[in-house]
């Protein structure tokens, strides 16, 4: 992938509400879970970070003592993420396989994984090596794309391996030996629409179609103009607010806080 590329997508995911939505509801999640983490100084480490669109939030989230390690299989992405975020301190960045970290047993308070999972051949070996990695008595955020009924040609563009049912991500955690606390769907308006978009929508759209934005070599996401985005960001984050409280019953996607 090119550095103009790379450079679409940093700013796709800093202002296109799926991803700022999304970054809404972990930072809520964070603000419930980072004072019951084991040290006073917390370690995250977010594992895929990509081009660093989320790092930012999630230093200001551990506070002025806490650190934060962003993971990526990319140099690209990671070359990317240090000129934008050269001057956030706090910060490390690391290239590495999610599922043989090149981190020590234990090191971490809490681990992030935004729409990582399903990317990887085998969930079960990624989510072995959190734990590892974890302190007794830390928590990893999640997030992954929910029902594999909606799998379409937008999953295979992004070079997705699943999407999950409820069921199966609880027992990915906890197969991992992990406690799963709160496992909540989100994105609750986007089912009917998803559902259309995929099936009567993306297939008829042209390889590069002017009135969308692409996404990850090929995904499709439809542009909206600034006042709905903006609305659409204030629905997530009360979803966000909403799931401390009691799960969600449907959306596209998943939300999981575990602990070790």
């Amino acid at each position: 992938m090119n550095p103009e590329e790379y450079e679409r997508m940093h700013a796709l995911e800093t202002d296109y509400w799926w991803f700022v939505g999304r970054r809404r509801i972990v930072q809520t999640l964070l603000e419930h879970t980072i004072p019951h983490l084991p040290s006073p100084e917390p370690r995250l480490v977010d594992l895929g970070c990509g081009t660093g669109a989320n790092l930012p939030m999630l230093r200001e989230s551990v506070g002025a003592n806490g650190s934060v390690v962003g993971l990526d299989f990319s140099p690209l992405a990671l070359r990317f993420a240090r000129q934008h975020l050269h001057d956030l301190s706090g910060l490390a960045l690391s290239q590495g396989d999610a599922m043989q970290l090149p981190l020590r047993d234990e090191c971490a308070d809490c681990v992030t994984m935004l729409d990582v999972l399903e990317h990887l051949s085998d969930d079960n070996k990624a989510l072995r090596e959190v734990a590892r990695i974890l302190k007794p008595g830390g928590a990893i955020i999640l997030t992954v794309p929910a029902y594999g009924h909606l799998w379409s040609a937008h999953d295979e563009a992004l070079h997705h391996f699943r999407r999950y049912e409820k069921y199966q991500l609880r027992a990915r955690l906890r197969e991992a030996g992990l406690k799963v606390d709160k496992l909540s769907f989100a994105m609750s308006l986007l089912p009917p629409a998803a559902y259309l978009w995929r099936r009567m929508v993306l297939p008829r759209l042209p390889k590069r179609p002017r009135d969308a934005t692409r996404h990850s070599q090929g995904a499709v996401l439809p542009a909206l103009p600034g006042p709905l985005n903006e609305a659409m960001i204030r629905v997530l984050e009360a979803e966000g607010r909403l799931m401390l409280k009691r799960p969600l019953r449907f959306g596209t996607s998943l939300v999981a806080l575990a602990w070790k």
